[in-house]
This record gives structure tokens, sequence and C-alpha cells, in this order.
């Protein structure tokens, strides 16, 4: 079953993530399939971490969420702490479910 959340804009709300970006970008780049479970219906997804390829976020480190191959979003610096990142697509399932 397919949950529709409402669309909150970019970098609605604010959200408690248990690490930083940093850490969980380091996280991310030293156990690159370690499976984590979102918060609401514990999906399984691991974490990707990479640079920004083009844009404005050019460069920039991203944390890619994969779950059953499929990129289903993605959290730049700026998103963190956030409901939903630059293009309005929720993370706090992803980057609350990131506990070190």
């Amino acid at each position: 079953m397919t949950v529709v959340k409402p669309n909150l804009g970019a970098h609605a709300g604010h959200v408690n993530n248990p690490l930083s970006f940093d850490e969980a970008y380091a996280q991310a780049v030293a156990n690159p399939n370690r499976t984590h479970h979102t918060t609401g219906n514990q999906t399984p997804f691991v974490v990707t971490a990479t640079r920004g390829e083009k844009g404005k976020h050019a460069n920039e480190g991203v944390l890619r969420f994969i779950s059953d191959g499929r990129e289903q979003a993605r959290a730049y610096e700026c998103c963190w702490g956030h409901r939903t990142n630059c293009n309005s697509t929720y993370i706090d399932c992803y980057t609350r479910a990131i506990d070190g």
C-alpha cells in the first residue's frame, strides 16, 4: 500500500537526527552495505555517500537512500534536520533511522 503524504515544500519542518550530516556521511563511507530500516514501516534501505554531480549541489556531499535497488530520496547538508529535502521529498524516515 502506497502512503501519500501532503507536499510540505522544500526544507519543511524540523527533525532531531541522532547523527550530524558529517557523522552520517562518514558512516555511509565506512559501511556502504549496512542495512537500516525506515522509522515508518521499517522498509530496509542502504545509504550511499557520493558527491553532487551538477547544479547548485555540484561537488557537495550527498546521502542517497536506496531501497530495492532504487534511490528513494537524497539529502544534502542543507536538507539535514528537516522533514523534507530540496525537492520536497520526505527524508525524515531515513535520516532519523541512521543511528550509528
